[in-house]
């Protein structure tokens, strides 16, 4: 099993029990109108979980390097309406189930499927080892915004 798994499950931990600690009111002030609040940030990794299933989902069933594209990461905020429709409890949650099944297709992975490449649309090369961990820095710099006071 990866390493990354763990260093997967710690953070799944550690971004649970902070977003929980944190104030009601400070975690949905916005701090402008074109800033993101921690909830939405929460939304945005949401986003990226959800991005990001599919891409280990694909590298893993398939033999051939697989394309990675990318998504328009404030768009997709905006459509899904976090701060408008969603409570903190709501997004904590599918957080949760979705890095469930993250961690759970890459549980599946053989030792030589850590090795399988993915190329990025700019042509970027990476092991599925190396997006996970790409995963984890991502969702740690954004835990890091959750964590700072506004």
């Amino acid at each position: 099993m990866s390493r990354a798994i763990e260093g997967l499950e710690r953070l799944l931990m550690e971004l649970t029990s902070t977003v929980s600690g944190i104030e009601e009111a400070r975690f949905v002030h916005k701090p402008s109108p074109e800033k993101w609040s921690k909830l939405e940030i929460l939304g945005h990794l949401c986003d990226s979980a959800a991005n990001n299933h599919v891409r280990f989902t694909r590298i893993l069933t398939t033999d051939e390097p697989v394309t990675i594209e990318g998504y328009v990461q404030d768009e997709w905020v905006k459509r899904h309406g976090y701060q408008q429709h969603y409570s903190r409890e709501e997004m904590l949650s599918a957080w949760n189930q979705l890095n469930g099944l993250i961690l759970n297709v890459l549980r599946s992975a053989a030792g030589s499927d850590w090795e399988k490449q993915c190329f990025l649309s700019d042509g970027t090369s990476l092991t599925l080892e190396e997006l996970l961990e790409d995963y984890i820095r991502h969702a740690e710099h954004h835990l890091g915004q959750i964590r700072e006071v506004r």
